[in-house]
């Protein structure tokens, strides 16, 4: 018997559900108290057409995340979990076989190794830009191509479904951050470029 919640063969209707779980990665984004970021993650198992968890990027759980942290942008950096790491924790071992779906930055290396690692088999995402100075940028290229060679589908949001959904392009991918601490540090890390 053929699993009636599935994609195969059926692209419309993936299309269709991608984009109301885009939608919904939007939402639980605008949970985040960081004022400069809003990210948001939903994993959800397919097959059974059920969400597993969700996630947005913040402090750990009983960690104040108060208005000084916040602003002061390399300390946020160091305490903060990322969206992705936050549903990740929140499903446990139910990640396993999930499509996960993200909003607000691509995907990072360290959440694409923590995406492989749990066993999620589809990422979808706003892809990276190529050849920019943005250490975002460089960081979700790399993540793409781990995602890739460990049998991992990325699938890009294209700006179609973002403007089907009212969201803004750039908002859904702010990769591109001139006060980016790493930015003076960028000649340090090699990408292989």
């Amino acid at each position: 018997m053929s699993n009636p919640n599935s994609f195969d063969n059926q692209p419309g209707k993936r299309e269709r559900w991608d984009g109301r779980y885009i939608g919904l990665a939007n939402h639980i984004a605008q949970w985040s108290k960081d004022p400069r970021a809003k990210v948001g993650a939903v994993l959800v198992n397919q097959p059974h057409a059920r969400i597993v968890a969700t996630g947005f990027n913040g402090f750990p759980a009983n960690v104040e995340d108060s208005v000084e942290r916040l602003e002061n942008k390399a300390r946020k950096l160091q305490m903060i979990l990322h969206a992705e790491q936050n549903a990740l924790l929140n499903a446990g071992h139910a990640a396993r076989g999930c499509d996960a779906y993200v909003v607000g930055k691509p995907v990072c290396n360290v959440c694409a190794t923590l995406l492989i690692q749990s066993g999620v088999r589809r990422v979808v995402a706003a892809p990276p830009r190529a050849n920019t100075d943005s250490y975002w940028d460089k960081v979700g290229l790399l993540a793409i191509d781990m995602l890739r060679e460990a049998g991992v589908e990325f699938t890009a949001v294209t700006g179609e479904q973002l403007d089907a959904l009212g969201l803004n392009r750039d908002e859904a991918r702010r990769a591109e951050d001139p006060l980016d601490p790493y930015r003076e540090h960028q000649h340090e890390f090699d990408f292989g470029s």
